[in-house]
């Protein structure tokens, strides 16, 4: 994982959340991201607010406009890198260019829902190991969880991008690309009839002669 496009992430987004979580020992693993998604640090001592931004050579004004959360790791959010209610999602094919960003669709089991491709960034460099699986908090709220081989390497929470404007933009591509395929259907028993007229060759029925090759023009005789 790159923690510097973490960083990155989180300077965009103006957040820095710093989340600790306790683990079975007392040992405590620390988690990095913005308000969408967060991702583990490991191979780090314990950090704290200012040992982030010395990481990360956040300036002294640049954190004044930085929101900066240090916190117990967020309720109802499973971190274990297994989970009961875990369920593999089959990724699509399709991804949507909306609103400035790249958005991914995914097939839940509470119905369709999108991430920000942007937040797979951190994993570029492990990215063909990476699975998506999505998971529920108790109160059913379905959350996205990216594992590399068995262990969770980012939570990413679905983007609220369904409404109104976006379904009617979609029903509208829809339906263009089923009236182009429409076409297509419709010219291509033409396109071929042309295809085999032009390479038909004649023959002189009482001679057998070849009158014109395939292709040969009459011009070209």
């Amino acid at each position: 994982m790159k923690l510097k496009k973490v960083a990155s992430l989180c300077s965009k987004t103006k957040i820095f959340c710093l989340y600790d979580r306790e683990e079975y020992g007392g040992e405590v693993s620390q988690w990095l991201g913005d308000s969408s998604a967060i991702y583990p640090i490991t191979g780090l001592p314990y950090m704290d607010e200012e040992n982030i931004y010395s990481m990360f050579d956040i300036s002294a004004k640049q954190q004044e406009k930085i929101i900066f959360r240090h916190q117990h790791a967020p309720e109802g959010i499973n971190l274990s890198d297994t989970d009961p209610t875990e369920h593999r999602i089959d990724e699509e094919s399709l991804s949507l260019v909306y609103d400035g960003g790249v958005l991914k669709p995914l097939q839940t089991r509470n119905g369709i829902s999108f991430i920000q491709n942007k937040y797979l960034s951190p994993l570029e460099d492990v990215i063909d190991m990476v699975q998506l699986y999505e998971r529920e908090t108790p109160q059913g709220m379905t959350y996205i969880v990216a594992k590399t081989g068995l262990f969770v390497a980012a939570v990413i929470m679905p983007y609220n991008v369904i409404n109104e404007k976006f379904v009617y933009h979609l029903s509208a591509l829809a339906r263009q690309c089923s009236r182009a395929l429409a076409e297509k259907k419709i010219d291509r028993p033409a396109a071929e009839a042309i295809d085999k007229t032009q390479y038909r060759i004649n023959v002189d029925e009482s001679t057998g002669e070849i009158i014109n090759f395939p292709g040969e023009t009459e011009a070209e005789q």
